[in-house]
């Protein structure tokens, strides 16, 4: 196993930016991909720092790919970086050209923490066809709901999304996201801790998912919103990427 850090100028971005990418011993013409996004005021490096990620992923054929978005909420302004572009194109362009990584669907998969579960959900739900599974761990996947319940946050909102109005029906609503998959969407496997202030959000995002009728598991585990809960849930992620079979 080998972990890169690397730096260079994203098209998207049009800036300089960092990502970290673990990469297999072997690796073989079967390996996974994980795209593995961070949550709210974290950076490239929070997986390796605050959890055994390395550790696990040793003895897996997965390249993991953890790139940088600030507090962008994987979300492109008008005129300013596209950071969804970013995460959903240019990342996994560039690192299939720098490490031959496979292009299949099959073998590519997403996963994000809080902010970075949302993000997951929105690439993963955006472009069903790119992706064989989801993995949102304490996602926070209503932005009207947070919205409604942070007003402070309403001046750095409004530079991200606009509007509530501008949120609803749009790749930032969830909830819409969901009911335009069809059988064929990505497998969503999600994990949240029962103390989590983002707990009531998952329980809907669960009763969402069941009513479209997409493949799809729940886990919940005792706890908040912590690092301790999501060091066992990424080992539990890893496991069913190795295990899952290329279609």
């Amino acid at each position: 196993m080998a972990v890169s850090h690397m730096s260079f100028y994203s098209e998207k971005l049009k800036m300089n930016t960092s990502i970290n990418v673990i990469l297999p011993e072997h690796p073989t013409e079967f390996g996974k991909i994980l795209l593995l996004l961070h949550g709210l005021g974290e950076d490239e490096n929070a997986w390796i720092n605050q959890s055994r990620l390395t550790d696990y992923s040793s003895q897996t054929d997965i390249t993991i790919i953890m790139p940088r978005v600030d507090r962008s909420y994987y979300t492109s302004q008008a005129g300013e970086s596209q950071y969804f572009e970013y995460i959903s194109d240019e990342v996994l362009q560039r690192c299939r050209a720098w490490f031959h990584l496979s292009s299949e669907r099959e073998q590519t998969f997403i996963a994000g923490t809080s902010m970075g579960g949302f993000g997951a959900l929105k690439t993963g739900l955006t472009h069903p066809d790119q992706f064989q599974g989801i993995f949102p761990m304490s996602a926070m996947p209503d932005i009207e709901r947070k919205w409604r319940e942070n007003p402070e946050r309403d001046e750095w909102y409004q530079s991200l999304f606009g509007s509530p109005d501008k949120v609803r029906h749009s790749i930032n609503d969830i909830a819409y996201l969901i009911t335009q998959q069809s059988e064929q969407a990505p497998f969503i496997w999600q994990f949240c801790g029962d103390e989590d202030p983002f707990y009531d959000m998952n329980v809907t995002l669960n009763e969402q998912i069941e009513q479209q009728g997409l493949q799809h598991k729940i886990v919940q585990a005792a706890g908040g919103h912590e690092w301790r809960l999501w060091d066992d849930a990424i080992q539990q992620v890893l496991t069913i990427i190795e295990k899952a079979s290329l279609r």
